[in-house]
């Protein structure tokens, strides 16, 4: 019988030390290991919990460490600690037995007892408190678990309140979101189906294929296994919603693993148009041939291509999902805050601009680029934007509606707060007149 704690611990390991994508580990591990649906509940919430507070849960483990720990032996105890204080429906001894269990095994009857010994002064006494730290940002760092620098980058752009809103929801559990696949389902359909399979449906409000799931996990659903839905953020959605595609158009994703959003557009083109789906990983082009043969779409290609260096031919649209530090997406992949730099960001803008000077090459006149990323850092996003296009007057914005305020605007900041979804930036510009 599978150990849920045990089996916790272990996904947390690989994702520290192999640099694992919290989501795509637990995923597979779900889909290796037969566990009912409330030790799956629990496993899920153990390892993003963990991951999500480790800088809270090492503060509140510092005062009763007095020896030197090895990494493993830190990270179990970071996991008792979230189960101690963040899940009240666990007994504390239970959290003490399971982790010295695991400790034993692991390390033998010495380390068993040092986790033993460190846990019972834990909990039989007051943790520190996080609002005597009196250095605001070393405050909101604790208390959010956010490396100090990306809460000094966030208060410089959006202030205190709104840096603390996006803080609390980066905190909240994922929602599950899926796409309907309408050239193979109406989203009627599909609703029925998944009622059927006794999940929880919710239509959205913004994004006609787009619904809320909940009641158990969406890979388990046999629509998902056929290829008759797609599990993508509603952020997500919106960017091949803002292509603006016409039947007929041609169009490049430039930057397209794992795919999404190029299985997107080809759905909405449904065969009366052609989607060049473009990555420079060689491996995820066989992920994103999946992801095109599972869902049975037509006129769409996948092939191995790096976006920095030239391409032939001319497209009506072209996507720019450019690569970036992912600070929206803290939620699905929360390990990503604490592997990224200011240097690592200051990287990817100058790969970012390289692409789109690169790929605005092969944009038809009076064609749209929309350039995307998954963060919230303006160096990634109304930055590189306003280099570009101060760079190249035959560009211009090309204004769209706001989904939040329904006016149009040139850019798009989506906060996790505004609509329980992934922070995501979106601009549309247009090439002017005739191609040089």
């Amino acid at each position: 019988m599978v150990n849920v704690r045990e089996l916790s611990f272990n996904t947390l390991e690989d994702i520290w030390k192999n640099e694992a994508f919290s989501n795509l580990k637990i995923n597979e591990v779900l889909s290796l290991h037969h566990l009912s649906n409330v030790d799956k509940g629990l496993y899920t919430e153990l390892v993003y919990g963990t991951i999500k507070r480790k800088l809270t849960l090492d503060f509140y483990l510092k005062p009763f460490v007095q020896t030197r720990l090895k990494g493993w032996v830190r990270r179990l105890l970071w996991m008792s600690i979230y189960q101690y204080v963040y899940l009240d429906k666990i007994p504390t001894h239970a959290i003490i037995h399971e982790a010295v269990e695991i400790a034993k095994k692991r390390g033998g009857v010495q380390v068993g007892n040092t986790v033993n010994a460190i846990l019972r002064q834990m909990t039989s006494k007051a943790l520190p408190d996080i609002s005597s730290i009196r250095d605001t940002h070393q405050r909101l760092s604790i208390q959010y678990s956010l490396p100090v620098w990306i809460v000094k980058h966030w208060q410089t752009h959006f202030g205190q309140e709104t840096t603390q809103k996006i803080a609390k929801h980066m905190l909240e559990p994922v929602m599950q979101t899926v796409r309907v696949n309408q050239t193979r389902m109406t989203v009627e359909e599909a609703v029925r189906q998944l009622q059927l399979e006794k999940f929880d449906v919710k239509r959205d409000e913004d994004i006609d294929v787009c619904l809320h799931v909940s009641g158990q996990p969406i890979i388990q659903s046999q629509l998902f296994q056929d290829g008759l839905i797609s599990i993508q953020d509603k952020s997500s959605m919106f960017v091949a919603e803002l292509m603006n595609l016409q039947l007929g158009d041609t169009v490049l994703d430039s930057c397209s693993a794992p795919g999404g959003k190029a299985c997107h557009m080809a759905e909405i083109l449904n065969g009366q148009g052609q989607v060049l789906a473009q990555d420079i990983h060689d491996h995820k082009i066989k992920l994103i041939q999946h992801n095109i043969d599972k869902l049975q779409l037509k006129r769409i290609t996948a092939r191995q291509h790096d976006a920095t260096q030239p391409i032939e031919g001319t497209f009506d649209k072209i996507l720019v999902d450019a690569p970036c530090s992912g600070l929206g997406v803290l939620r699905h992949k929360p390990e990503i805050k604490y592997t990224m730099t200011p240097q690592k960001v200051d990287q990817l803008v100058q790969i970012q601009l390289e692409i789109l000077e690169n790929v605005s090459k092969n944009l038809k006149a009076n064609g749209t680029l929309v350039y995307s990323t998954c963060t919230i850092e303006q160096m990634e996003n109304e930055n590189v934007i306003y280099t570009f296009l101060k760079q190249h007057p035959e560009f211009e914005f090309a204004p769209f509606i706001d989904p939040k305020t329904k006016e149009y605007v040139k850019t798009l900041q989506i906060l996790p707060q505004d609509f329980n979804s992934d922070g995501f930036f979106i601009t549309r510009i247009r090439r002017k007149g005739s191609i040089l």
